[in-house]
């Protein structure tokens, strides 16, 4: 406060020079007649008397506030901006400056402004101005404003203005009334007030009053703002991508003589400043003198000022001008801390392109930064500005290590910038010495989402699947560290993450799944280009995200993980594609090739597992799968040949069937053909379906015409044949483990033998009539579901194929149809038989009445005791207890009592119900699905057709029923060796065979061809490709031998 009060002239004896009246003086008030009045001189510090929160009157806008002395120490000040106000440390400091008068801006200002204010929330960034409620300073805080109401409270923007205490109006409402912890001040702004004095904006966040013992005197709060900003410049931050510091820049629009000196000051500090081309005044000013040529003068800079500022400079005198002058040729003194934007290029990139470039142009150019190169890119990582890093850093003049890329790899990888990923793969990183078992766990630790990770434990508990529960653990080993092993040197738990182990063999795929588990698109990209086996990487991408769409609760990110999916599997469909056409038996090969890191799994079983029916109907899958399934057998030879041969063997070797290849010793010719005949899958099927129709016919003629109290012989080679499907059953159990009940048609089986063992067991007991007779009736329901099973084998059909899914998904429709029509089934049977009986106490006729009728209705059986006019009391029994329906509701007169105005109008509206509305929505849904099948046909078949050749080809090459004397031997040697000692054999390591490893560096050549031609126009290419095929030479040079 002033407490020397000096007169202002002779003739005002009440004024001081501070602005104040003398009333508003201390008490121990001097009196100055000659010395010029001076802060530092004149005023006295006293603790603060304004500060905690401030509610704007009518409003309700709560904000912070403090006023304190000019010279408080920019140190202290900002401790209290961070621990007091609890504020985060910034990851960037705008200053804003200009504008400040009560004027309406441009519309393309207010969407610099707007995108101004989104990049201080995408960055963290504190945005510091004047805190007036005027011009641009009041649009910034309705800015601000609505993205406070839009965002949480951690990622509300941070306003603070700095404003000059002498300068704000009503400010006597924010001193303090009372001495309590905390305090509310209530501030009601006057905006129609028409004096020097302006209003706090109510949306900023937090408001610093600057005093320095005046009243009405405006700037007294630069010098403070300059020593905050500078300091806060200065502070040293650990996690700073901006060489250790917090970097600040200063945008500036319009403006007059504070906005130059603020411009001045900033530059003078090396703070870098935006400049908004356009928006009139000093700033205008600015912008075309950067344009000029040549060496900046006076002239050349007064001639600038008057083009602009003609009014501005009609008021000032030739030193202000002057002094105007140095301003800004001291400013142009280092040209490169100026950007300058137009106003009329206003977009969305606009400010974020320009604050990035200062900030750079400043970093790049200090003395002290200009060498540091990783700093220079992390902070164009940070603002995402790839051109930037191209044309600055990665130049041809510069030599780059992967050891000098390793940090802003990580931080490309965290941030998700592939197009920065990329960059650097392209400057020499190496990805595979880069992905150390630290870097990998510190991508799975700290930088992956726990939703993911409990999504991807949801599924994998949902679906018991190797892939799932490979990843799961592998995740949860990262996150939770290496557990040591037990003391037999196992875990059948945990995978154990130690040099030479399955992350260390392949630290790109477990990158790969890194950002594919987290839906990182274009990263996910980046990798699977470098990643080998990439048809295998790509169909376990769609494998995992199929899953974790499933399982997920976010419709819109379900959604992302389904499309993503498909992506890669037509990726892999366009790959293999391209494979297969330049050489089929290494397509072939890499279809069956399988890697650990996918769990063991091959590209056919991960395609089949995600369900990617695009993959299998492929050509070159198809044909592999054809030789899979004829074997040895050439696939031009007709099958009535080979349906032939089953029964006239002499015909096998006389040249009818024609093989694949020759045998390599004649004398052994007929051995090798008969042993390629009957080994192939298609005749296992062939004698599988002859055997089993005449097990079915055999069945059928037991229970129809031989099925004595004893059984018979043919009862018995009955339940022999029953015993060996039970025992391929249980075979096929042993090797699918808990899948094997995924599939209706090992259901069916299981409970076809079940019902068969039942009905062993009451048959057995023939000195019982009734259980003898139950066992019958066991055997021929049992025997519907043999014959049923029968089905299986037309899915070999390409045309009844798929009318099989067809009638499938029919079933699931009906099952959920029953569910509509149990509500109008049971609604009407019980009113119909609470109206027309009382009391029926039996069950049975209780369920003929209420659902078996209904349910009859349905397929036009008209209910006949509705109708008093032709009700037979002949047919019921009004005792209860005949077998005969209970008799309708009698009166007096012996006539039936139900108002037939309400029974013959229900039914007609149930039938009309069900007759027409469900059962016509019933077939309208089986056209659909039928519809959905057919537009798919031939996929749906493909995929189908995989499942029947996996199976014969897994069983053994013995027709049934003779299999059963191997399944004899298979037991007899499995417990032979359970009576032996178990030698230790060493697991195999993928990709160290000579031929996968041929077949990957193959399918890498093939991987680059295939980006070339999806990225490159076809006009452009030849040359390139040329040279690249040149390079890939070299580095793989077993694949161009492979076919020599």
């Amino acid at each position: 406060l002033c407490h020397v009060f000096t007169y202002v002239c002779l003739y005002s004896d009440n004024q001081c020079k501070c602005g104040y009246l003398k009333s508003q003086h201390v008490e121990e008030m001097q009196i100055n007649h000659n010395e010029k009045w001076n802060y530092k001189k004149h005023t006295k510090e006293f603790p603060t008397d304004a500060f905690g929160d401030i509610t704007f009157e009518n409003l309700g806008k709560t904000g912070k506030y403090i006023r304190l002395s000019c010279d408080t120490d920019s140190e202290t000040l900002y401790d209290l901006i961070t621990q007091y106000w609890h504020l985060k440390t910034p990851n960037l400091i705008i200053s804003v400056t200009g504008g400040t008068k009560n004027f309406a801006l441009k519309p393309r200002v207010r969407k610099i402004v707007s995108r101004l204010i989104y990049v201080a929330q995408s960055k963290g960034a504190w945005i510091f101005t004047s805190g007036t409620h005027y011009g641009l300073m009041k649009y910034i805080g309705e800015v601000v404003r609505d993205n406070t109401i839009s965002r949480s409270l951690e990622e509300n923007v941070v306003a603070i203005g700095i404003a000059a205490w002498g300068m704000v109006s009503n400010r006597e409402a924010l001193i303090r009334s009372c001495d309590t912890e905390t305090y509310s001040a209530h501030y009601i702004m006057d905006d129609l007030k028409k004096d020097l004095l302006y209003c706090l904006d109510n949306n900023h966040t937090h408001l610093i009053l600057v005093d320095n013992g005046t009243h009405g005197y405006q700037g007294t709060e630069t010098k403070l703002r300059t020593q905050l900003e500078k300091y806060i410049s200065e502070c040293i931050i650990p996690d700073s991508n901006y060489g250790g510091k917090i970097p600040i820049v200063c945008f500036s629009q319009g403006g007059g003589k504070e906005t130059l000196k603020a411009i001045n000051t900033a530059i003078k500090n090396k703070i870098p400043c935006v400049v908004v081309e356009g928006s009139g005044q000093i700033a205008d000013v600015i912008a075309s003198l950067t344009k000029a040529e040549g060496t900046l003068t006076s002239s050349s800079v007064k001639e600038r000022l008057l083009r602009y500022l003609p009014r501005t400079l009609s008021r000032l005198n030739e030193e202000e001008i002057e002094s105007w002058i140095k301003y800004i040729k001291e400013m142009f003194e280092n040209p490169h801390l100026l950007t300058v934007i137009r106003i009329e290029d206003a977009g969305d990139e606009i400010v974020s392109n320009a604050i990035s470039y200062a900030l750079f142009k400043a970093f790049s150019k200090n003395e002290e930064d200009k060498d540091d190169w990783n700093g220079q890119l992390k902070l164009l990582l940070e603002w995402n500005q790839l051109d930037l890093a191209s044309e600055e850093i990665f130049t041809n003049d510069r030599r780059w290590e992967s050891a000098d890329l390793q940090d802003v790899m990580f931080i490309a990888l965290v941030k998700d910038r592939p197009k920065f990923v990329r960059l650097f793969l392209e400057n020499g990183l190496n990805l595979r010495k880069f992905l150390t078992h630290e870097v990998l766990t510190e991508l799975y630790t700290n930088n992956f989402s726990n939703l993911v990770f409990k999504n991807l434990q949801i599924a994998k508990n949902s679906y018991s699947d190797d892939l799932l529960t490979f990843v799961w653990k592998m995740v949860e080993n990262f996150r939770k560290g290496i557990k040591k092993e037990d003391k037999n040197g196992q875990d059948d738990i945990e995978i154990q993450l130690l040099d030479g182990s399955l992350i260390t063999r392949h630290p790109l795929q477990a990158l790969f799944i890194w950002a594919i588990l987290q839906n990182k698109k274009e990263l996910s990209t980046v990798i699977w280009e470098q990643t080998r086996g990439c048809t295998l990487a790509a169909l376990g991408a769609s494998k995992l995200l199929k899953s974790l769409a499933k399982v997920k609760n976010d419709i819109n990110a379900a959604g992302e993980s389904e499309e993503l999916a498909n992506e890669y599997e037509t990726r892999a469909v366009e790959l293999f594609t391209e494979c297969y056409s330049s050489d089929e038996d290494l397509a072939e090969q890499l279809l069956i090739y399988s890697c650990e890191a996918w769990g063991g799994n091959s590209c056919l079983e991960l395609a089949v597992e995600a369900k990617d029916q695009q993959f299998i109907a492929q050509p070159g899958v198809q044909n592999f799968l054809s030789k899979q399934w004829y074997g040895e057998i050439s696939r031009d030879t007709k099958n009535w040949k080979i349906i032939l041969c089953l029964f006239l063997f002499p015909l096998i070797g006389c040249g009818f069937i024609s093989f694949r290849k020759k045998p390599i010793e004649r004398s052994k010719k007929l051995v090798f053909y008969y042993a390629w005949f009957f080994t192939s899958p298609f005749v296992v099927f062939s004698w599988t379906v002859i055997f089993y129709i005449a097990f079915l016919l055999l069945f059928a003629y037991v229970l129809l015409m031989d099925f004595q109290k004893e059984p018979t012989m043919l009862e018995l080679i009955v339940y022999v044949l029953v015993f060996i499907l039970l025992c391929d059953e249980v075979r096929q159990w042993y090797m699918n483990g808990s899948k094997y009940f995924s599939d209706l048609w090992n259901v069916m089986d299981t409970l076809g033998i079940f019902y068969f063992i039942s009905g062993i067991v009451f048959r057995l007991h023939s000195s019982n009539e009734t259980s003898w007779y139950s066992g019958r009736v066991i055997f021929c329901l049992d025997y519907i579901i043999f014959t049923l099973r029968l089905i299986h084998i037309f899915t070999v059909s390409r045309n009844l194929g798929p009318k099989i899914i067809m009638l499938q998904r029919m079933l699931i429709d009906v099952f959920f149809f029953l569910f509509l029509f149990a509500v109008w089934m049971v609604a009407f049977g019980v009113a119909r038989q609470g109206i027309l009986r009382k009391n029926e106490q039996r069950w049975e006729w209780i369920f003929r009445s209420v659902i078996y009728e209904p349910y009859l209705a349905m397929f036009g059986h008209y209910p006949s005791d509705i109708d008093g006019t032709t009700y037979n009391f002949d047919s019921c029994t009004f005792l209860g207890n005949e077998s005969k329906p209970l008799c309708v509701e009698v009166d007096s007169n012996n006539l039936p009592r139900f108002p037939e105005w309400i029974t013959i109008p229900l039914v007609c509206i149930y039938m009309l119900s069900t007759n027409i509305l469900l059962v016509n929505l019933l077939i309208a849904m089986f056209g659909y699905t039928v519809g959905s099948v057919q537009e798919n046909n031939d996929q749906v078949w493909k995929f189908q057709r995989y499942f029947l050749i996996q199976e014969y080809c897994s069983r053994l090459a013995i027709p049934f029923p003779f299999v059963i004397f191997a399944y004899i031997y298979m037991v007899m040697r499995k417990l032979f060796k359970c009576c032996c000692k178990n030698e230790y054999r060493e697991s195999s390591i993928c990709c160290s065979r000579n031929e996968d490893n041929e077949t990957l560096a193959w399918e890498a050549v093939m991987k680059e061809n295939y980006l070339v031609k999806i990225n490159t126009k076809p006009s452009d290419s030849s040359e390139e490709y040329v040279n690249f095929l040149f390079c890939l030479s070299i580095q793989f040079p077993v694949c161009f031998e492979i076919k020599s």
